[in-house]
């Protein structure tokens, strides 16, 4: 199993909500498994904020390609707004066996939508009526919930899941959307990855929610038969549009089914457009959050 780099980047204020906060977290996010995470730290023994600062903190799988982006991000930093507030950005070696318990010092309940708490399975978050729990343990894969990609999916899976439908979900990394479709009344998820670490990620959390026999869990891309009343993919634009464009993905969606699309930067909107057209597809819902875009569309009339 791979092992990861910790990237921290130093921010000189004690506001996690400051403006050189967001901003860093605007640039940084997008290149880290799963987003970033904000930690304050640095106060004196009574609650000085002398001395405190924010740290900005993503993981990377430590690989070869990993230097090349490290070495991009040392290279923008002094270009980006607010570089006078960062300080000098710290790398670590993080073994594999050390991924969960870096995340659980930041991994907290989240509301999603209407009625989704993603949460930990370590915490007991307060629910409502007609909540629907997801406990997840992130493991190595991506999906908890932090990302704004992963968010802006489960909004649109809440709008548009239809009770007692057949889903399918391609990358379902932490499983966390499949798990969803499932709370949220489909009778069946078939969930599909190419990294086997992410299938038994997923395997474990559909255990841990109590829905493993209704989830079928696949080691590979998009699968080449079947039709189903919704599909989901929250990947990144230019996978996306290979999928819609070489693997068929439009194909396996139903008569009147929803097709949701999510991990689009704005930027590359108009690539993912392109394929959904030539695929046959109409986009008929958009939600947004800051920089990133996800889709729902049908089969155009």
């Amino acid at each position: 199993m791979t092992d990861l780099l910790e990237f921290s980047l130093p921010v000189a204020t004690p506001d996690p909500d400051a403006a050189p906060v967001e901003a860093a977290i605007a640039w940084l996010e997008p290149y880290f498994h799963g987003g970033v995470v904000v930690e304050v730290s640095g106060f004196g023994p009574y609650g000085e904020v002398e001395g405190a600062q924010t740290l900005v903190r993503g993981y990377l799988a430590d690989a070869p390609e990993t230097a090349r982006l490290l070495d991009q991000l040392m290279r923008e930093l002094p270009a980006r707004p607010f570089a006078d507030n960062y300080g000098e950005p710290r790398v670590r070696h993080l073994a594999t066996e050390d991924w969960a318990e870096a995340w659980k010092r930041h991994y907290r309940p989240l509301r999603i939508g209407q009625r989704i708490v993603i949460s930990p399975s370590w915490e007991e978050p307060a629910l409502g009526a007609g909540d629907v729990l997801i406990k997840l343990d992130p493991g190595m894969a991506f999906g908890t919930g932090t990302h704004p990609s992963t968010q802006l999916a489960l909004r649109l899976l809440e709008q548009h899941i239809r009770p007692r439908s057949v889903a399918l979900d391609v990358g379902t990394g932490s499983g966390v959307l499949a798990i969803a479709a499932v709370k949220l009344g489909a009778t069946r998820v078939i969930a599909t990855d190419i990294d086997p670490e992410a299938v038994r990620t997923a395997e474990e959390n559909a255990r841990l929610n109590e829905v493993r026999n209704q989830i079928t869990l696949l080691v590979e891309s998009v699968i080449d038969s079947g039709r189903y009343d919704l599909v989901v993919a929250n990947i990144l634009a230019d996978v996306l549009a290979d999928l819609l464009l070489h693997e068929n993905l439009a194909a396996r969606l139903a008569s009147g089914g929803v097709l949701i699309l999510s991990g689009i930067i704005k930027q590359r909107r108009e690539v993912v457009d392109l394929a959904l057209r030539a695929a046959g597809m109409e986009v008929f819902d958009v939600v947004t959050d800051g920089d990133w875009i996800a889709l729902a569309a049908r089969h155009a009339s």
